[in-house]
């Protein structure tokens, strides 16, 4: 039986199945040596036989023929074949999910796009007027700045493309220059705070770098199969350079919506002022004294850190999302018969991320970004609590909590959007079901034992500080005379850093997402992998013959 693709009514050619099962839905898998899913949307237990032996050749068992993946849920949500046009079909009519989710992030960005309008038309003329003179400006917010904002970003645009480039030259060999960069790092920051006399973390430091360094002789093992992830990874987004460019779309839409809200922030001093409320009190010595406080200008900061990161999760968390369909399409579509199921994959799945599913990315992103908005509401506190210690160690203690949730929850939602791509669920049943997936094909080993976070990690340490060393050199240089006193550097520095590390980040999503939708995509049927990339199938089969057995008595859907 064949399979075929029409493209254009992007439908499938499967009438003898549809005769069987009266649906529209692709067939699915045959019956699989080591267990798997079956017909009628039933799981049968695995076949238990003995694991392959190690010297297991793929190419004497290579199939002849594409199997399209397990069938759709039995209870009929998710895309179409037509609607979908990706590796499998979850439902014939396409539904917006976790819709109030969307409607309530439109309602957030409407009213911050209405108060930035509002501080930044506060803000002096003169902070818009080019003088001619780089360093004959007495305002922070001046053209001046503004050219060294622009230098930074396209500073940080060039390092991130030209990284990427060397990634994807040398992968096998960044993967061991990042790990003891890692090393060099840890024992560098410890010896500079043994010179700097701060003893305690210069000591914690040391003893981590060394122990780092021995971890060596472990970690190295992993490094064939980090290396054939990061491998085809890399000649997927060669592929499809459409990856590339959207994501330089979604870093200039970053960093667009970053130098207006920065904008709008400074203006917000200014325009709310006039709300200021000042009482005078008289101390315990009798002394009277003037007590200001401005509620509304405290609100209005709050709200507008809750906005930035959620809208900066949206923007991140929908190019990841985009990426993973790419990615998924790739996986699923590589090498059959009918080809690729549309002409333009990343856009298709770049539309289905900004329609069908930008519910289900709004909500993700809201509650990372509310985790964020507490803990940004504490380190404020903390750095305005004085002298009251047991109160510092308090909010120290809670913000050590938050912070621990908030990377579980950023690493459980990565891998819920993979799934979100794919089928298009609800942002909670995706996240449901990778995770139980994930867990029970064993693809947690897969992931913890992959070291690609390394070399994205040390990428992003490199361009934040190349980048801040420029932004260093400028205001130097230009010594403007806002900065006369020198109290504006090291935030100029900080804050240089901090952008360069998060648009190298936005720009090499490519490669962290491509990682987390091939652990899922072959954890949802390890056999396409087989099909399309016979030798990483054949290294994880030796290494991890958990994951390419079947489901362990368990039904996903």
């Amino acid at each position: 039986m064949s399979y075929n693709y029409n493209n254009n009514n992007n439908n499938y050619d499967n009438s003898a199945y549809q005769q069987q099962q009266g649906q529209g839905y692709a067939a699915p898998p045959p019956q699989q040596q080591y267990g798997g899913y079956y017909d009628n949307n039933q799981y049968q237990p695995p076949q238990h036989q003995p694991p392959p032996p190690q010297s297991y050749q793929y190419q004497q068992q290579q199939p002849e023929t594409y199997y399209p993946p397990p069938p759709p849920p039995a209870d009929g949500s998710g895309y179409s074949a037509g609607d979908f046009k990706g590796a499998k079909q979850y439902n014939r009519t396409p539904k917006f999910r976790d819709l109030w989710a969307a409607l309530l992030f439109i309602a957030h960005l409407a009213l911050y796009i209405v108060m930035a309008a509002l501080f930044i038309r506060s803000l002096p003329s003169s902070a818009f007027k080019n003088s001619g003179n780089l360093n004959f400006t007495k305002d922070f917010y001046s053209w001046p700045t503004m050219i060294m904002w622009l230098i930074v970003l396209l500073t940080s645009i060039v390092f991130s493309v030209i990284y990427l480039g060397v990634l994807q030259m040398f992968a096998g060999q960044m993967l061991v220059i990042s790990f003891w960069f890692s090393v060099v790092a840890m024992i560098g920051t410890g010896i500079y705070y043994l010179a700097a006399k701060i003893w305690f973390a210069g000591g914690i430091m040391l003893i981590f770098g060394i122990f780092y360094a021995l971890m060596w002789f472990s970690w190295r093992r992993r490094i064939p199969f980090s290396k054939l992830v990061l491998e085809t990874v890399c000649h997927i987004t060669r592929k499809f350079p459409s990856i590339i460019v959207v994501s330089l779309l979604f870093l200039i839409l970053q960093a667009g919506y970053s130098a207006m809200w920065s904008l709008s922030l400074a203006g917000s001093y200014k325009y709310m002022a006039k709300y200021q409320s000042c009482s005078t009190l008289t101390d315990r010595n009798g002394r009277q004294y003037q007590s200001c406080s401005n509620v509304k200008q405290i609100l209005a900061w709050v709200y507008m850190v809750f906005s930035f990161y959620w809208t900066s999760s949206v923007i991140l968390n929908v190019l990841h999302t985009s990426i993973s369909g790419t990615f998924a399409t790739f996986y699923f579509f590589e090498g059959a018969p009918g080809g690729y199921p549309t002409k333009h994959v990343m856009l298709s799945s770049l539309k289905r991320a900004l329609t069908n599913s930008f519910g289900s990315i709004c909500f993700g992103s809201l509650i990372v970004a509310i985790i964020q908005t507490v803990r940004a509401v504490l380190n404020s506190l903390r750095n305005q609590g004085g002298d009251n210690f047991g109160a510092e160690i308090l909010i120290c203690c809670i913000d050590c909590i938050l912070g621990c949730i908030e990377g579980l929850v950023e690493f459980f939602n990565k891998y819920a959007y993979v799934e979100i791509a794919i089928y298009g669920k609800p942002f909670m049943q995706a996240g449901k079901d990778t995770w139980t997936l994930i867990k029970d094909r064993g693809v947690d080993v897969l992931i913890n034992d992959c070291m690609i976070g390394n070399v994205l990690q040390m990428g992003a340490f490199l361009c934040a500080a190349v980048v801040a060393l420029v932004a260093w050199l400028y205001i130097t240089i230009t010594k403007p005379e806002y900065n006369n006193s020198g109290s504006y550097t090291v935030p100029i520095i900080i804050a240089a850093f901090v952008i360069a590390m998060s648009m190298f980040m936005v720009l090499l999503k490519c490669i962290d997402s491509g990682a987390a939708t091939t652990f899922v995509c072959l954890a949802e049927d390890p056999e396409v992998m087989a099909r399309n990339n016979p030798r990483l199938f054949a290294l994880v089969r030796e290494t991890y013959p958990q994951v390419v057995r079947g489901v362990h008595a368990r039904d996903y859907y």
